[in-house]
């Protein structure tokens, strides 16, 4: 399983078996509490309410404050429950405050990204459900060695930041810089097939009810990937 959320959860049986409703019902309160939480942040920020040089800051302790979040319900799943409501209002902040610091340079930039998002989840669940694109254990396999890959660069990349430097090419703004933004984002959206498949399994095999929640946080997860990458990667096409 590609989304880390997921992929190292222990996932009981159950007397009440989790259903696909109930992750969708679960998934949407989740991402509406985030859409809450992240435009709230975008306007007051606007409105003065938040230093510009605060805002980055404020992105990246939500940033770790949402992976902690996320690792407490993949290593504690019957804490799904406890921790997704703090998880979606975390996460709303992060793409808030991520979402001002692009409009700031490209004003057109975070509207763009939220609906390519969402059009993408859209197509990804069309694909899914239709069959054109199958979840084998090889697509798995490299969806998931792709995201390690990619979290790791990301990890090292920010380690350069804090010192003032970057990792050549790869986030520059260039050719490769694009092509990399792209080869990401891809990846984020193939992820959510994975998210799909994993909430089939999981209803297969009659998980309990109680875990709706894990998958739940693991799609908005998801989302939320994908839509920090298309603001990275339409913001380079901007230039």
């Amino acid at each position: 399983m590609a989304n880390p959320i997921i992929s190292r959860t222990e996932l009981k049986v159950g007397t009440v078996p989790m259903s696909v409703d109930g992750v969708v019902h679960k998934s949407a309160f989740l991402l509406a509490l985030a859409s809450v939480a992240g435009f709230g942040t975008f306007f007051y920020a606007l409105m003065g309410g938040i230093s510009p040089s605060m805002l980055y800051p404020i992105a990246l302790v939500a940033l770790f404050v949402g992976m902690g979040l996320g690792l407490v319900s993949a290593f504690k799943p019957h804490l799904a429950k406890t921790v997704a409501v703090p998880y979606a209002l975390v996460e709303g902040v992060l793409i808030g405050a991520f979402s001002v610091i692009m409009y700031r340079i490209y004003p057109s930039v975070p509207l763009s990204a939220l609906a390519a998002t969402f059009i993408t989840a859209a197509v990804m669940l069309s694909l899914y459900v239709t069959g054109v694109i199958k979840v084998t254990e090889k697509f798995r396999s490299i969806i998931m060695s792709a995201v390690i890959a990619i979290g790791i660069l990301y990890l090292v990349q920010l380690g350069f930041h804090f010192f003032g430097s970057s990792l050549p090419l790869l986030f520059d703004g260039g050719l490769i810089a694009i092509g990399f933004s792209v080869f990401v984002t891809l990846i984020a959206s193939f992820s959510l097939l994975l998210d799909f498949d994993n909430i089939d399994k999981g209803v297969h095999y009659g998980i309990a009810r109680e875990y709706e929640w894990v998958f739940s946080i693991g799609i908005l997860s998801t989302l939320v990937w994908m839509y920090i990458e298309f603001l990275r990667l339409i913001g380079y096409l901007q230039d």
